[in-house]
């Protein structure tokens, strides 16, 4: 699990206080129960933190780029992710799931980056929108280069098939 940690204690004297952070930061791969998702670039943070009185608001931008395979061509593409925050850090344990909580004067920015950044993930990612997938003969992407085949490849388990329509359409 990636961490972004920071503290706050230089705000929480006085309710209204804001700080401001803007850096970067390598995140180590996401690993989820079907794969492994990887990071093209730093993770940029540009946020606010401001104190709310029972806790900590954050507001700004996380943002990165992630490697994602397409779904038609099975080729790997950067995927750019810019999650828009807006996440409250509570000093006290609410049961609330819209709250995170803060430790002291710390918070870990880490586990919402990493949920934000799965979340942004589409069902089906594609490389572009246009992208038509593999050829279901030869397996070359299907492009401007790519030329329509004439003969179709038949499973030879499936030819004596073939044999039977032929026979039946002499017969008639």
């Amino acid at each position: 699990m990636n961490r972004v940690i920071l503290d706050v204690k230089d705000i929480l004297g006085e309710v209204g206080l804001e700080e401001r952070y803007s850096f970067k930061q390598d995140f180590a791969p996401i690993k989820t129960e079907t794969t492994k998702i990887e990071f093209v670039e730093p993770v940029t943070i540009d946020i606010k933190v401001e104190n709310t009185g029972a806790g900590v608001r954050v507001k700004g931008h996380i943002k990165s780029a992630l490697n994602l395979v397409c779904s038609r061509c099975l080729n790997e593409f950067s995927f750019s992710v810019d999650w828009e925050v807006d996440e409250v850090f509570s000093t006290e344990r609410l049961p609330s799931e819209e709250v995170y909580a803060m430790e002291n004067s710390v918070i870990d920015l880490g586990p919402p980056s990493e949920e934000a950044f799965v979340l942004a993930i589409p069902m089906k990612p594609l490389c572009k929108e246009a992208c038509q997938g593999i050829c279901p003969i030869c397996g070359q992407p299907i492009d401007k280069k790519h030329r329509p085949h004439e003969e179709i490849k038949i499973d030879k388990r499936l030819e004596i098939l073939k044999g039977l329509l032929k026979s039946e359409e002499e017969n008639e």
